[in-house]
């Protein structure tokens, strides 16, 4: 990672109690929170299906041989266990079939580009519906541990020698986190890099909860985020009163040293955009998964 890794690179706006830039659409998102936060997140689910809204990207189908892990039955499924590294992609919030397709592309766009390493995925349960939100979020915490446990036992840390990077998406990026949580503070093990795209994560926790875990537990954690998000600037935030997601404004401050956040907010319209080959962002972190 170059020392010039964006940090908070907003401009427009003015500085404010918490360090942080104040926009204009941050002031409206707090608005919105107020009106439609007693709704509570089922009553949004008019406004957006599953975890990424009105998708307005299509992804090819996986093939059956590629990789998946599934943390919570302790399984894998057409492993790659000679390669020598690894990225993991990790989707989001309900979106056990599609995070197949989105981890397909990236595999596409990687081999593609250079990258001799394995694409695989993890396929967790993330929910049905926006009824399941809270309880999602809370199984990320159990499903983290879960792949944690399993990445120890077979051997597929850094101390082991195998190059594992997580491409993690939405609150794909709350159970990479607890994984590199859970994985150093248990196993006393780490992995190459984490790679957040819209992460729906709180944006104080980088500095408190993952704290440790992201400084001893990964050589570079890289968080990549958009304003122009309203999955997570409308949604998230009404759902978890009024708390901003790293995934919409970056790290709230306080993070490790090797945290980066990287804003995309000129580059990226939708929460789902982030995987694709052609308006994404899966070029920006190729040189972080060797």
């Amino acid at each position: 990672m170059s020392d010039g890794a964006e940090k908070h690179t907003n401009t427009g706006g003015s500085s404010g109690s918490n360090g942080g830039m104040v926009t204009r659409r941050r002031v409206l998102k707090s608005s919105l929170t107020t009106v439609v936060g007693v709704a509570g997140v089922s009553g949004l689910s008019g406004t957006a299906t599953a975890g990424d809204g009105e998708c307005p990207y299509s992804y090819p189908s996986a093939p059956s041989w590629l990789g998946e892990v599934r943390p919570e039955a302790g399984t894998f499924h057409e492993w790659p266990w000679a390669a020598e590294n690894l990225t993991v992609f990790i989707h989001g919030f309900t979106n056990q079939n599609g995070g197949r397709s989105y981890a397909y592309e990236i595999h596409q766009y990687l081999s593609n580009h250079g990258y001799g390493g394995a694409v695989t995925t993890c396929n967790w349960d993330a929910g049905d519906s926006w009824d399941e939100w809270y309880s999602a979020k809370n199984h990320s915490i159990e499903a983290g541990a879960d792949l944690a446990g399993l990445l120890d036992a077979n051997g597929l840390t850094a101390e082991h020698g195998v190059t594992v990077n997580f491409v993690a998406h939405s609150l794909g990026g709350k159970l990479a986190l607890e994984c590199v949580r859970d994985l150093q503070t248990t196993y006393g093990r780490s992995i190459n890099s984490v790679n957040l795209f819209g992460a729906a994560v709180w944006d104080e926790q980088p500095g408190e909860r993952f704290y440790d875990g992201i400084l001893y537990g990964t050589n570079e954690t890289h968080n990549y985020y958009s304003e122009n998000d309203d999955t997570l600037g409308d949604i998230y935030q009404a759902a978890e009163f009024g708390r901003h997601a790293s995934g919409y404004t970056g790290g709230a401050g306080g993070e490790p040293g090797n945290w980066y956040d990287h804003d995309l907010t000129s580059r990226i319209d939708h929460h789902c955009q982030y995987m694709d080959s052609n308006d994404g962002c899966v070029g920006d972190i190729t040189d972080d998964l060797s």
